[in-house]
């Protein structure tokens, strides 16, 4: 399923290709990729503070050269749309999370990080305070009522419908990624990554669920006869007090750690 669609005021959505390294140390996979935002004020002063207008360069991006993509938006930009500001902070925070609590307690150069993700295609929540309700309920309308189209992006499914279409759509891609990368470590981050992990490879015994009791343990696994360990982890968006606290003691037994770039 190709989930091509468009973005707030147009932009095509397609596929977010992996970010590619050669000879990776390690190889991150999660769920599907985030996306740019900027700050959106309507001509009648109604405002999203982090509208999502493209897709993000590569899975887990960290937020690199925001500048110069919101400077493009803004020379471009029609003022009869109203305001754009940058969004900043919001722009690549699940790739910083996955640098600071993940790449450096490893001790792994970001440089040499493979990153990729299951479904390669931006979804939305739906439901109050989500992005999906900011462009229904505040673009879409005012979009309509001058002439433009509502925004065209797919709704996050269901955890079995992710991990469904990662395997049966995606595996044959994820297994060639890590095969390329050369990574013998993989990280998993949330049950689906953890999920599509135990369908593409084989001889192993990986939970399908991440476990409180066994938290940051690793698993052997294999491709190709090649022997990879897989660590699978929370992923940088979980809110859960629990699990974020289970992921700093993962940490705490990593320190102290210098940190790499």
């Amino acid at each position: 399923m190709d989930l091509t669609g468009a973005f707030p005021f147009g932009a095509p959505a397609g596929r977010c290709s992996a970010r590619r390294v050669p000879h990776a140390d390690l190889f991150v996979l999660g769920v599907y990729p985030s996306a740019f935002h900027v700050k959106w004020t309507r001509p009648d002063g109604r405002s999203v503070r982090a509208l999502a207008l493209r897709p993000e360069p590569y899975p887990f991006w960290r937020g690199e050269n925001q500048e110069a993509t919101f400077t493009a938006i803004s020379a471009a930009w029609n003022p009869d749309h109203g305001a754009v500001s940058p969004a900043e902070q919001f722009n690549g925070s699940s790739g910083r999370a996955v640098h600071r609590d993940v790449t450096n307690p490893l001790r792994v150069s970001w440089e040499r990080v493979w990153l990729s993700d299951a479904v390669p295609f931006f979804h939305v929540h739906r439901g109050k305070g989500t992005q999906g309700a900011a462009m229904t309920d505040v673009y879409d309308p005012w979009a309509v009522s001058i002439g433009l189209a509502p925004h065209d992006l797919p709704t996050r499914p269901s955890a079995d419908s992710l991990v469904a279409q990662a395997i049966s759509e995606e595996g044959a891609r994820l297994r060639d990624e890590i095969r390329e990368s050369e990574a013998t470590t993989i990280v998993t981050l949330g049950n689906e990554a953890l999920r599509v992990a135990g369908d593409l490879l084989t001889d192993h015994q990986l939970p399908l669920r991440l476990s409180l009791d066994h938290y940051g343990e690793p698993h052997q696994a294999r491709l190709d006869g090649v022997q990879l360990a897989v660590l699978p982890l929370v992923h940088p968006g979980q809110r859960s007090e629990q699990w974020r606290g289970a992921h700093r003691s993962w940490i705490a037994k990593h320190q102290p750690w210098a940190e790499i770039t």
